[in-house]
């Protein structure tokens, strides 16, 4: 018998082929020849996949109730049901703003269902750690893991402030769209979060435990469903320089 990691049931086998990082999140970022580059911070690997990073390491049960959230994401994040109920019920405007004198453009999205985007973005980095035990891509210590998993499950008490969820939007033009990086580990600004990427946007967590500072507290996903998003280039992102140097390295590319 197999006890999943997600819900500890024992079961006969796992659900064949999870994923971590859902499927459509690769589908926006493929090129005319169906390719793109996954990037794994953590193996120092940039690969050229035609496909997502699949798994048996969860249940069926498990399995089936991330996509519920992964499908709800894919919906609110893409344009590939533009008149889904969904997709309509959020209204995003752009607009022009200033952070710490700066100019930078912004869209001010409002009416997400905050419960199942939060668990999407969790469950990323659940099924990550999960399939890490193995695979020793990112690994959450016993403490954050308990936690972030204890939010995942609470249907009652929505919490936007243990673990801040901040989303970066990447500008059309930007090559780095059709990039897409696996969860990793990262520190910035005295602060330790998980960043991944994927579909033209860069998703951040925070796991620290410290006072978060006032850009996550800005910009942060929040229970009331609002989010403000940085509309951005990827070269503007604190990890651009060593990820475009681990591409350049090891495919070669001239970006």
């Amino acid at each position: 018998m197999l006890i999943c990691p997600f819900c500890n049931s024992r079961v006969e086998k796992f659900h064949k082929r999870s994923h971590v990082i859902p499927e459509w999140m690769y589908a926006e970022c493929y090129n005319e020849n169906h390719k793109l580059i996954e990037i794994s911070r953590e193996k120092q690997k940039a690969t050229k996949k035609q496909k997502g990073f699949y798994f048996d390491f969860i249940c069926k049960t498990c399995e089936k109730r991330t996509q519920n959230y992964d499908r709800y994401a894919s919906l609110v994040l893409t344009n590939r049901s533009p008149n889904s109920p969904e997709s309509l019920s959020v209204k995003k405007e752009r607009f022009l703003g200033n952070h710490r004198d700066e100019g930078l453009s912004f869209e001010q999205w409002n009416n997400l269902d905050f419960e199942k985007f939060q668990k999407f973005v969790l469950a990323s980095i659940l099924r990550t750690h999960c399939s890490g035990c193995i695979k020793g891509d990112i690994q959450l210590n016993k403490s954050h893991f308990k936690q972030i998993f204890s939010v995942y499950e609470n249907k009652t008490a929505l919490d936007d402030e243990l673990y801040p969820i901040v989303l970066y939007r990447l500008k059309d033009s930007d090559p780095f769209k059709r990039h897409v990086v696996l969860p990793y580990f990262k520190r910035y600004a005295g602060h330790h979060l998980i960043e991944f990427m994927g579909a033209g946007y860069v998703f951040n967590l925070y796991v620290s435990s410290h006072r978060k500072p006032e850009y996550v507290n800005l910009f942060r996903l929040k229970k009331d469903g609002s989010l403000t998003l940085p509309l951005m280039d990827f070269k503007q992102m604190v990890l651009f320089q060593r990820t475009l140097d681990l591409v350049k390295t090891t495919l070669g590319f001239k970006i």
